[in-house]
């Protein structure tokens, strides 16, 4: 019975050791998959792959044998190195035979043409007669942090065209060593010197407040102190002698840097040079709060730029949607462009479909618009168009969306429609208030609109059907006559 017991203990032993290795791998695993790393087996004696982990197969977007399976000799492993880095790659990786390890940053160009940055280290164990008996490499994909450091190269250019405009400069300062780990240019431009001369003139925090004014000395060096035991944030002013002896003012905004313990390690902050806006200030009373604002608002803008790769991201979403709003809307009138306006009508539609409702769309072309034109000239004629849009938006419902298509054209959807006599008494209503005398420089002009209606679902079922609807039947309403509106003939509504 003892026996039992005992050989009992063991399996249960073994057990309990096959689930902690288990648990080791799985930990592994998921360390490989959250820093993009993988590491793998190397034979050194035939040049390939022996084996390798998923986080190394990852890597490669392959499986762990489809990688052995396109690493089994050294021109296959060559193959999936970028061309420009194979020469250098191959020299490194040999050189583990001397020195035991290697270490190297390369591109991988993949079959699908992307580029992926890697940053791999090798190493090598030898027996007593210097023979090769393992080889291991563990592999990271940089890629992003690549790319992060490109955007941070393109912002740094960026950041010293800002500094030369706004006469600002930012640094990162070493609270321990009492030295500049970092200086921009503007930052040493402020102070009459280059970077390297600041630099090497600083040994020490009293180095760095050397060429402050006498009655502003004591207090700035107070609260670098409390800056330095305390971590606290803080904005100041005060004056510095330039190495040419000019006398400048200064606001200077700091923040730290902090160990995972809470130790304080470093200062960040921006200077910027205000001494122009600080002579002006007694006779600028009233717009001394606004400009002071500003300058905060800059800085907090900078600073920010530079301890917080989020800007960065807020920075190009607010260009992208720039650069979204002028490609979707019309530069003179402002209005939606016919991009957006078919953006917009399909969504008109999706929500038509589901609640059952009818959209309308009106095709709008002005009558004797290129008379207009050819007499008064281009100019006028684009405040004519810019009249008529303030007219047309006046005169549409807030859920409608009116856009300019080109020209004298407009384009209207009518969404969410009770009955399709609303889209009736827009159209109505258009076509007075568009006929009505425009004045512009000391001119009287007169225009019409032609206005052809199509209805969701009757006409048509997409944008594109109710649009070539739309614009058919305002070509009827031309031919009849003009400053007029009409709706699609129901029979058929894609034909005259």
């Amino acid at each position: 019975m003892p026996a039992k017991n005992k050989k009992l203990s063991k399996s249960a032993v073994l057990e309990a050791e096959l689930d902690r290795l288990r648990h080791r791998e799985l930990l592994l695993d998921v360390t490989e998959q959250i820093a993009h790393i993988g590491h793998c087996e190397w034979d050194f004696e035939n040049n390939r792959i022996k084996s390798c982990s998923d986080g190394y197969a990852r890597i490669f977007n392959q499986t762990v044998d489809e990688v052995i399976e396109a690493h089994s000799n050294w021109e296959q492993v060559l193959a999936a190195i970028h061309p420009e880095d194979r020469e250098l790659y191959a020299r490194s990786y040999f050189s583990q035979l001397e020195s035991g390890s290697h270490e190297i940053e390369y591109r991988l160009a993949l079959g699908d043409g992307a580029i992926q940055y890697i940053y791999e280290t090798g190493a090598v164990e030898f027996d007593e007669a210097g023979k090769v008996i393992a080889a291991f490499g563990l592999l990271q994909d940089i890629t992003e942090r690549k790319i992060h450091q490109q955007d941070l190269e393109n912002r740094d250019a960026l950041t010293q065209q800002v500094e030369a405009i706004t006469d600002i400069g930012h640094f990162i300062f070493d609270l321990i060593d009492e030295t500049y780990i970092y200086i921009s240019q503007g930052f040493a431009r402020i102070h009459g010197v280059s970077v390297d001369e600041y630099v090497s003139m600083v040994n020490s925090r009293a180095d760095d407040i050397e060429d402050v004014h006498p009655d502003d000395y004591a207090d700035l060096a107070e609260v670098y102190e409390r800056h330095r035991k305390t971590g606290e944030d803080f904005n100041i002013k005060y004056r510095i002698y330039r190495s040419d002896g000019e006398l400048r003012w200064i606001r200077e905004q700091s923040t730290t840097l902090r160990s995972a313990s809470g130790e304080v390690l470093q200062s960040i902050g921006v200077l910027q040079d205000i001494t122009e806006q600080t002579n002006i200030e007694q006779s600028l009373r009233e717009a001394r709060d606004s400009l002071e604002a500003m300058v905060k608002s800059r800085t907090r803008k900078l600073a920010a730029t530079v301890k917080q790769l989020e800007s960065e991201i807020r920075e190009r979403e607010k260009i992208a949607a720039e650069l979204d709003f002028l490609a979707n809307h019309d530069a003179l009138t402002g209005l939606p462009s016919l991009r957006l306006c078919k953006d917009r009508l399909d969504h008109s539609l999706a929500e038509a479909r589901r609640n059952r409702q009818m959209s309308a769309v009106m095709f709008l072309d002005l009558d004797g618009f290129k008379e207009v034109n050819d007499e008064h000239g281009h100019e006028f004629g684009d405040l004519v168009l810019k009249a008529t849009a303030d007219r047309i938006k006046a005169g549409i419902r807030e859920t409608d969306t009116v856009a300019r298509i080109g020209g004298d054209e407009f384009v209207i959807i009518s969404s969410s429609l009770p009955e399709v006599k609303i889209a009736e008494r827009i159209a109505a209503s258009l076509i007075q208030q568009i006929a009505r005398p425009i004045h512009i420089e000391n001119a009287r002009v007169v225009i019409s609109a032609s206005i052809g209606i199509s209805v969701y679902p009757e006409n048509g079922t997409t944008a594109e059907e109710l649009i070539r609807a739309a614009d058919k039947a305002m070509y009827r309403i031309k031919h009849q006559g003009k400053n007029n509106y009409g709706f699609v003939t129901p029979a058929n509504p894609q034909q005259d």
